[in-house]
């Protein structure tokens, strides 16, 4: 009887100590896959970033020279720079997705899209007459990912930008796709001052999608 008991309780011990090492196994599951997703969308950012280093060519209209819209290569920076307090000299707001984002100046090291929402260096600043403003940003998961919720937007829809302590009003125009070839054509209207926002295509690593604001 006490060699049964015995036995009883050795297995007993055994599925208990399987059911602890499955238990183990799950909660540690949990923070790898989180990990995995992140390594994922940063390959997925590095690959849009490369995307964008490359030599871009903004068509404005077919009555407007050809602009070259290109960003600053890709730094790698550390996490506390990242977080830094930057100077900005104004701020994107699109109340509909809650987006409330400063910008910094052209010359800055930190106009990057891994640092910022960057200004095309060959954009009009927004108190530019006929203008266009044009701001980059990732979209996605990531904590960069400042224009992630653009995908919500639809025709109508309103956006402002503060500059000089200046509030500039725009609506949304037309929103439009293009393949990540190198080159992103804008079409808008030249005799309007406009507010143009660019970004990869939500769940598409091929495309990106432009967005045309109009000044009202």
């Amino acid at each position: 009887m006490q060699r049964k008991n015995r036995n009883i309780k050795s297995q007993l011990f055994k599925v208990g100590f399987f059911f602890l090492i499955v238990g183990i196994l799950v909660i540690a599951s949990t923070p790898l896959n989180i990990l995995k997703g992140e390594v994922f969308e940063e390959m997925r950012l590095a690959i849009f970033q490369s995307n964008i280093n490359s030599e871009n060519t903004t068509i404005s209209d077919v009555n407007t020279e050809n602009l070259t819209v290109t960003t600053e290569n890709t730094v790698v920076a550390k996490e506390n720079d990242k977080k830094a307090n930057y100077s900005y000299i104004g701020q994107l707001s699109i109340p509909k997705i809650k987006l409330k984002r400063g910008f910094v100046s052209k010359e800055s090291k930190y106009n990057n899209i891994e640092y910022n929402v960057t200004i095309a260096n060959e954009a009009n600043y927004p108190d530019v007459p006929m203008g266009n403003f044009i701001l980059m940003a990732h979209s996605g998961n990531a904590y960069i990912s400042f224009f992630d919720k653009l995908y919500k937007l639809e025709i109508g829809d309103e956006a402002s930008v503060s500059y000089n302590a200046v509030t500039y009003n725009y609506r949304l125009t037309n929103i439009y796709n293009q393949a990540k070839t190198g080159t992103v054509s804008i079409y808008r209207n030249p005799n309007v001052k406009t507010l143009t926002l660019i970004t990869c295509t939500r769940n598409d690593d091929y495309n990106q999608t432009i967005y045309i604001f109009e000044e009202i």
